[in-house]
């Protein structure tokens, strides 16, 4: 049994002491019927010569999302495109064999709309008008993430036993129609990110020049009163022997701009929904915010660091 226990007090205090935040700016979003917010968004992704983003879409006080495509129509500023993918939440993109991946969390709501289940589920396509289901991740496991690395790696987040609160698996496939539920539920744990007091998740895997795998993801633990408290975070990760460097945290609610909260539990929640990383050493990091609103913030490249490793 680790006898590890994660400093989450001194992992802020670095933060705070050098945040290396440039700037932030509040996404907004053209062309949606009643009152919704658009929040947990995937990063911005060029397809097709054209740039999109993929947001959860929901009423303030209802968690029964659809996960809806904007366009980017000009700073700042994206219009709904008419594709809806009901009853999924916090949408991710990856591609994978020149195809478009579009993963979320499938909700599955009972008759009187309550959520009782859930689990990730992946889309594939040549374009957003033909997107259809092709991985289903176990039941009860959000925040499964895929990348093409020369192999196919898979980050899990299994809940519960070990998982405790929920912790990341990571496995490999030789070719994506072997990224089942079985294999993504038999992904070992990685060792020593969390405690059993914190939980976490991966967002997005980014292929590094060294061979390293830089992960972008969340650490969160709870406070009385059942208050979320969750922020963003990086690590690196040797694909080979399971290595690791220690989780950095790169943001946190109180560095972008004041804002709505879905509920007062949440007000201090960010999610990460993806990095873009730039030739000038900085990388745009999308979010969303208090379960409420999509910010993104041009921050320090996180992964820089981690390319200075010795290559696997």
């Amino acid at each position: 049994m680790s006898q590890f226990k994660l400093n989450l007090d001194s992992l802020l205090e670095s933060h705070r002491s050098r945040p290396g935040i440039v700037t932030t700016k509040r996404l907004h979003f053209l062309g949606l019927s009643g009152a919704v917010d658009v929040y947990n968004i995937s990063r911005a992704f060029t397809w097709r010569g054209q740039e999109y983003i993929a947001g959860r879409v929901e009423p303030r006080d209802s968690e029964l999302s659809s996960v809806r495509f904007f366009k980017r129509v000009g700073i700042d500023l994206y219009e709904a495109l008419p594709l809806t993918l009901n009853n999924l939440q916090d949408p991710c993109v990856a591609f994978i064999d020149g195809f478009l991946l579009v993963g979320g969390t499938e909700i599955y709501p009972d008759e009187s709309g309550r959520i009782t289940s859930w689990r990730t589920v992946y889309y594939k396509g040549q374009s957003l008008d033909d997107l259809q289901p092709v991985i289903y991740a176990p039941m009860q496991m959000k925040d499964v993430r895929l990348a093409q690395c020369g192999r196919y790696y898979v980050m899990s987040r299994p809940q519960g036993g070990n998982a405790k609160w929920g912790k990341i698996g990571f496995t490999t496939s030789p070719d994506l129609s072997g990224i089942t539920a079985e294999l993504i539920e038999k992904a070992p744990l990685i060792e020593d990110l969390f405690d059993d007091d914190h939980w976490g998740g991966a967002n997005q895997i980014h292929c590094l020049k060294n061979g390293w795998l830089g992960i972008l993801g969340h650490v969160a633990r709870m406070s009385e009163g059942y208050v979320r408290h969750y922020y963003g975070m990086t690590f690196a990760l040797n694909p080979k022997t399971l290595e690791h460097t220690p989780v950095k945290i790169i943001c946190e609610r109180a560095d972008f701009a004041p804002g709505a909260a879905k509920r007062p539990d949440l007000t201090d929640v960010v999610f990460v929904g993806g990095l873009v990383r730039h030739k000038n050493k900085t990388a745009t990091l999308y979010t969303g915010l208090s379960d409420a609103e999509a910010h993104y913030a041009v921050i320090e490249d996180p992964f820089l660091e981690y390319e200075e490793l010795p290559s696997k």
